[in-house]
């Protein structure tokens, strides 16, 4: 008596289970990617609201917000080149960090031994802060040896920029007179703040319609090395999420960009966190970036 063996599958049945498990799996991932980016994007807007925090705990304590101190064209010196993003550590939970650059305070960023650039100092600059990285960021190195004033030092960089205001930077695109390099900026953070230190009386625009921090994409900007007060801040002159070909073309990369889909996270000067869509309207947008030049504006 014949034994019949068990038929296997032909060549045809197993490409068809093939095929349905790639439709499958074709119509699953990007589910999943959405599932990621929402976690993503949720966990960059927590960074935020945890820094606007920290501006406010640190307005309470001074009674003005954390200021920066240009690297080179203002005065009275020393010209440090501390970054607001350094001055608030220690309301962050960055006490200890913090501490460790106190030597550069009183010196010149680029005076040997203690400035932010020279031997005794420059290793901190390579500090990488979670609380600095947008995770949806997938393009930019967290380590540059390529960022402005900075180069060759190697340095963290941030996904995170004070809002300058308007200032049209540079003649790149449309906004105020430019006064980026000096003081009367109509936003929050600047290089020269540390000359007129803004408090949130100033902000006669209202708090809750006041951007004070938003997103930027270091790949596609060199001004943005974390703790320095030419890396973290960034103007409104442009749209938003405008991706310069150049990288160092400071005139339309310092401006605010992400790689979430469809716009980019901000804190707003009450310490809340909006996601702004990239379709705003342009002067609503822009009238969002000034602290106190009375334009009546929503966000959408």
């Amino acid at each position: 008596m014949a034994v019949r063996r068990p038929r296997g599958f032909t060549l045809i049945e197993l490409l068809v289970v093939i095929a349905i498990i790639a439709v499958l799996i074709g119509l699953l991932l990007p589910a999943v990617q959405k599932v990621r980016e929402a976690a993503a994007r949720m966990k960059c807007a927590n960074n935020l609201k945890q820094i606007g925090l920290g501006v406010h705990n640190y307005h309470d304590a001074f009674g003005y917000i954390p200021y920066s101190v240009t690297y080179g064209d203002g005065s009275p010196g020393p010209l440090s080149g501390r970054g607001w993003t350094l001055e608030v550590l220690p309301y962050v939970e960055q006490e200890p960090l913090y501490k460790q650059f106190e030597p550069s305070r009183t010196v010149q960023y680029d005076s040997t031994p203690n400035g932010l650039k020279e031997s005794a100092i420059s290793p901190l600059m390579a500090t990488v802060l979670p609380l600095y990285v947008c995770p949806s960021d997938g393009k930019s190195q967290r380590l540059t040896t390529n960022a402005a004033q900075m180069a060759p030092v190697t340095t963290a960089v941030t996904n995170y920029k004070g809002v300058l205001g308007t200032a049209n930077m540079g003649g790149g695109g449309t906004g105020s007179t430019d006064l980026h390099f000096t003081v009367g900026n109509n936003g929050l953070f600047y290089r020269n703040s540390y000359r007129e230190k803004i408090k949130l009386t100033s902000i006669t625009d209202g708090l809750s319609n006041t951007l004070a921090v938003g997103e930027d994409v270091p790949f596609y900007n060199v001004h943005s090395a974390v703790f320095f007060a030419n890396g973290d801040y960034a103007s409104c002159h442009i749209p938003l999420n405008s991706f310069p070909a150049d990288p160092g073309d400071w005139p339309h990369a310092i401006s605010f960009r992400s790689l979430h889909p469809g716009g980019a996270n901000f804190c707003l000067a009450d310490g809340s966190v909006r996601f702004v869509p990239q379709t705003i309207d342009f002067t609503q947008y822009q009238a969002h970036c000034t602290r106190n030049v009375g334009e009546v504006a929503t966000l959408p």
